[in-house]
């Protein structure tokens, strides 16, 4: 995902998630966006994605390098004390990455995705990397890891990339495709009301508010405080 600007900043409340759960909910975002994914033709893929100025492709190529990085840290087992957790981490990432010029990262991701051939050379490598990411997401132990200069529990780094896969999942902008996974779409909105600091009103399905707390539709009027709080990621 890319930093969100100008959202007003609140004390973000603290998110711990056990490793079962995240390890589910990561997991399960994983395989959905595989079969999202692959439902989709060459022609499909080329289609604009909920991210302005990105193709599904876009997306796809996007969340290759996501996995990549993830399985990084899946490799960097550390004995220093958690430094973030499942929500913490997101203003962290907000203050390493903001900017109020979202063009270079826009064009950087175009230029990644015209590296490879067509779109089927794209879908083949996230078919082989998400393979490969279940099977280290089966193995990940209790335990605290480092990624990114961050160091995480095991559950909050699993449910920091279950929020990232189910955002991304999301961005498909699918009609009728593959539903984005509960369990990762549940941490996804209660990061999102960690960072607000309150819950997010109770008759939003958990789609809708990952979507309005995530900057991909816009805030309704009429919310208050948390007017000024939404986006909270993005």
């Amino acid at each position: 995902m890319t930093a969100s600007a100008g959202t007003t900043m609140v004390a973000t409340m603290d998110l711990t998630v056990d490793l079962e759960t995240g390890r589910t909910a990561c997991a399960e975002s994983i395989e959905a966006f595989l079969r999202a994914v692959d439902d989709l033709s060459e022609h499909d893929l080329l289609a604009p994605s909920r991210c302005h100025g990105w193709t599904l492709l876009d997306v796809v190529v996007h969340v290759i390098a996501g996995w990549q990085e993830m399985l990084g840290g899946l490799v960097s087992p550390i004995e220093s004390e958690p430094t973030v957790d499942a929500a913490t981490y997101w203003p962290a990432f907000a203050e390493q990455y903001a900017s109020n010029d979202p063009i270079p990262a826009l064009m950087s991701q175009r230029r990644r995705t015209a590296a490879f051939a067509r779109p089927s050379s794209a879908t083949a490598q996230l078919r082989d990397v998400g393979a490969a990411l279940l099977r280290g997401v089966s193995r990940c132990a209790e335990g605290r890891y480092l990624w990114d200069t961050h160091v995480f529990a095991a559950g909050d780094f699993l449910a920091v990339w279950a929020v990232e896969g189910v955002v991304h999942h999301l961005d498909l902008d699918l009609d009728g495709g593959e539903p984005a996974p509960g369990a990762a779409l549940r941490i996804a909105r209660t990061s999102i009301e960690s960072l607000v600091g309150e819950s997010l009103p109770g008759q939003w399905p958990d789609v809708e508010a990952v979507l309005i707390g995530t900057g991909r539709c816009p805030v309704p009027a009429g919310l208050g405080v948390l007017t000024d709080r939404l986006p909270a990621l993005g």
